[in-house]
Parts: C-alpha cells; structure tokens; sequence
C-alpha cells in the first residue's frame, strides 16, 4: 500500500496550521527522545567493536574479529531501503517503536552467546532493527516541529550522534574493570563483564523505545496519507501540550493538504515507486549532490577516526621515551621499528601486542581523547544549532576546513599539532544534521523517509569501504593517503557551492533547482 496524491479544497494550508501548534514543551521532550535514539544507535555501533576486543572468552582470531566489526555495517546496507519504505508507508513512530523494540531485544541476547557465529548473528540481526532510528528521527522531528525552530533541533540532535563514542566508551571503561565470573551451565557459558556490557549498551535503545511510545505519529505523514482527521487531533493535542490549555482552544477544524489514495501494489514494486523519484527530474541533481557530500563526509569522519587510539598510542611511547618527532605519517612509519623491539619482551604496550592478543580492556588515554574530541564536536555542532538560516555556508566551512587540515596532516613537524590537525580532518561529522535538514525541507513528504534512510546507505556503505581502504594504505602511502583524500573533500566543497540558499524556504515540497 503506497500513497498517492490528489489536491483537495479546504480553509487552512497544512503548514500554517502547523505552525499554530507552536514550540514548546511536546517539541523539547520529541527531541530530546529522538536524540536518545541516535544516541542509543551511535553508541550500539562503536561500543560493539569494544565488546568483541573484550570477548576473550570466546577465544577470536583477527579474521573472526573483522568479521563481527564488520556485521554491524553490512546490516546497515541491507536494511536501510526497507526502513525507509516503511517510514514512508506505515509511518515514523510505528518505524522507531518496532527498530528500538526489537534492536534493544535482540542486542541483550547478545550477550548470551555461545561462540563468535552466534554472536555475529544476533548483532546483525540488532543493527538491523535499530538503524532505522538514524534516519527516521530526523524525519519525525522535522515534521512535527514548526519551521522556525525545525533545523535547529535536528541539528542539535546530531550532537548526541556525535557524543556517542565517548559515552560507549565512558559505558565500557568501568564495566570491563569489573572482575567477576557467573557459570550459565544450562548454555554452557561463563557471563563475564563484556557480556554485561552487551545489555549496558542496549539500555538506551530500550529507553528511547519507551519514552515513543507517548508521542503521537507525524501530523504531516497521517495528513499525507489522507488521515486528516487524526493529524488534526495530533496538532490539537500538541497545541495543549505546547500552551498548557484544553485541546477545543487550537480553533482550526480544517485544512489544505494533499490527500492521499491508495493502491495496492507488491511489495517491490511499492519501493521501486518510493525510491525511482529520487532519481529522476526534478529531484535527480539534488539527490546525487546530497548524496555525494554524505559520502565524502562519513568516509572522511569513519574511517579514520578509527585509527586515532592507535596513533595516539605511538605518540605516548614516543613522548615516553623521548623519542618524538615528526608528524603523524613519520610516526606511523616508524611503527616497524618498535614491533621489533617487542619480539624481545622490551616491550609490551597494548597498541604493540600481536592482533591475536586479547587484552579485555581499553586504555585510559583512549577514553580521554574521544571524551575531548567528542565532546569538543557536539559543542561546535549545539553553535551550529543556533545558526538555521546559515546551513551552506557552514556546510562549506566545514569542509574547508577538513581539507585544509588533511593536507597540513603531514606537514606540520610536530606530533601533537600533527594529531590535533587529524582530529579536525574528521570534522567532516559536523555537516551531518546540516545534511539530514536538507532532505527534510528539500523532499515532500511522501519520500523522506525514502531519501533520509538511503543517505544513511550511502553513509554507511562509504564507511565500510572506507575503512578497509585506509588500513591498507595509511601505513604504506601515509601523505599520499591524506593528500588525495584531502582532494575528494574539497571536491565536495565544490559540489556544496551549489545547495540551496542559505535563507528560509517558502515550501518543502518542490526542490531546490540547481
């Protein structure tokens, strides 16, 4: 079943009766769950690579370890065109309550498990419920709040994206100081601490699931899909949320929308018709250039943010022994060296330990530096919160910003400026609720959820590929990496000249044309 559209007379445009439901305290509470949301997903992504170094009971080769970091990625890839075609059709909080549900399920179970296979399974199947929170999020946000506070909030919920290592990592570090064992005999386990951890994590997709369950669907999905009545009753009840008043005092009992039929179709067919759009005239250009700055953002930010913990710990061992110099690139070649000096037992630094080693914990120094640098993101991004009517010319900032810093990477002749030069190459998160804002006012409504979750396909699959690329090549070809690396961002600095003005649109419903 997929809506259709037909244009109907009534009293009041949908939009300006939105905008008499006002910002207020439904608005704030709408947020802040969603961002819980992301939160919950950001934090469910980065602390499983945590889990599985942890997992030495389960006794993991560096292969079965790639694998099962991977498995969250590759669930992402295969289930973000479904997510989007049931936020389209079914609707936005029916999608976040079924992802949250059963990804917060699925993820304790995790813990559980009896060996590697099993464990890469249930994670699969986790991540495959809980990413439709990345995107469908945005898109309820947007539709329910008022224009004039609407890319504010979306942005600062991004901040919570942002933070989300940090806090898996402030999750991890007390948890896997914990020292205990508990025989499940009946499974043939010992529960220990990264196990514990498994259900830690899960916890705020559990939360985020329960706090939706008391907000209403999208008034402009249900308007859309020709169910007026509830989306009158959605504002209503926002409205005396918002103004602390009976819902008989909003006093709009009817408005203009495009009202939506429905035709059976089968299920392929229903998504080809939600997604073909997107790639045809008048909204083809525009997809293809949001997307490709979605691309060289997350393959920017991913898939070097990543290797940041190691370099770090090469730059201590140096300051450790004296022996810093040079920028990043010399110290990564200057990694064999000091793997020779470990065959002897000299030294036994975790970053120097051999890949099949499992050291159950993480250090302290990798704590702080995503705690800083996280921590340092969302706050940039809260400012760029309160800059709405800015968008491109921060979005073009920003990845000025980023090239800039790869290109001087491997410049610099100092390590700690060197380091702090790679932290602000991956900036290039900033621009990420910057980028979700645009495809909610650059879409109509009936393709965002379409459009927001295949973004976040492209964003993810980037990264995958990204990441692998880089840990061939960064030790190898180091200034040549960030070179051309530093290249493709400014290329999408080029592709963000075109976005649209940086001034409030007068519809959502008709793109942008470049």
């Amino acid at each position: 079943m997929v809506c259709e559209t037909k244009e109907t007379e009534d009293q009041l445009p949908f939009d300006e009766t939105l905008e008499k439901t006002g910002n207020g305290i439904y608005n704030i509470l709408l947020a802040a769950t969603c961002a819980l949301s992301l939160l919950a997903i950001g934090a469910d992504l980065f602390g499983f690579s945590l889990v599985v170094a942890a997992a030495c009971d389960l006794h993991l080769t560096v292969a079965q370890k790639g694998i099962l970091t991977s498995t969250p990625f590759i669930g992402i890839l295969l289930v973000s065109y479904i997510w989007g075609y049931v936020s389209d059709t079914r609707g936005r909080r029916v999608t976040l309550l079924l992802s949250l549900t059963f990804g917060f399920l699925l993820s304790s179970i995790c813990s559980l498990s009896t060996d590697w296979i099993s464990l890469g399974v249930l994670k699969f199947l986790s991540v495959c419920f809980s990413c439709a929170a990345n995107s469908v999020s945005y898109t309820l946000v947007g539709e329910s709040c008022v224009r004039r506070v609407r890319n504010k909030y979306m942005v600062m919920m991004t901040c919570f994206i942002l933070f989300s290592p940090a806090f898996a990592a402030l999750l991890t570090y007390p948890i896997l100081k914990l020292d205990f064992q508990a025989p499940i005999y009946w499974l043939g386990i010992v529960f220990r601490p990264w196990r514990l951890l498994n259900i830690i994590l899960a916890l705020p997709s559990g939360l985020g699931a329960l706090a939706m369950y008391f907000f209403h669907e999208s008034p402009k999905f249900l308007a859309n899909c020709g169910r007026r009545e509830e989306a009158l009753e959605v504002m209503r009840s926002i409205y005396a949320v918002n103004h602390s008043c009976s819902k008989e005092e909003f006093g709009i009992t009817s408005f203009t929308m495009i009202e939506s039929a429905k035709k059976e179709q089968s299920l392929f067919r229903a998504m080809y018709e939600q997604s073909a759009p997107l790639f045809r005239p008048p909204y083809l250009w525009r997809t293809l250039q949001l997307y490709f700055i979605v691309a060289v953002v997350f393959i920017t930010n991913n898939s070097f943010l990543v290797w940041l913990p190691h370099i770090l710990n090469l730059i201590r061992i140096s300051l450790q022994s004296n022996t810093a110099s040079g920028n990043v690139c010399d110290l990564i070649s200057a990694d064999k060296p000091l793997l020779n000096s470990t065959a002897n037992g000299t030294n036994t630094d975790f970053s120097k330990i051999s890949p099949d080693t499992c050291v159950g914990t993480i250090e302290e120094n990798v704590i702080i530096t995503l705690m800083i640098s996280q921590t340092v993101f969302a706050f940039l991004n809260f400012v760029i919160s309160y800059l709405p009517n800015h968008r491109r010319k921060l979005m073009i900032g920003i990845l000025c910003l980023s090239s800039l810093s790869g290109f001087s990477v491997s410049v610099v002749p100092e390590p700690i400026s060197s380091v702090v030069l790679f932290m602000v190459f991956t900036s290039t998160c900033l621009g990420m609720g910057i980028l979700a804002s645009y495809f909610v006012d650059q879409y109509p409504t009936t393709y965002r959820g379409m459009v927001s979750s295949l973004s976040i396909m492209v964003g993810r699959s980037s990264s995958f590929v990204g990441i692998n690329l880089v840990g061939n090549v960064i030790f190898h070809h180091c200034r040549v990496t960030f070179n051309v690396w530093s290249v493709l961002v400014l290329c999408s600095v080029i592709a963000a000249w075109f976005l649209p003005p940086d001034k409030p649109l007068e519809t959502a419903e008709k793109p942008t044309k470049l």
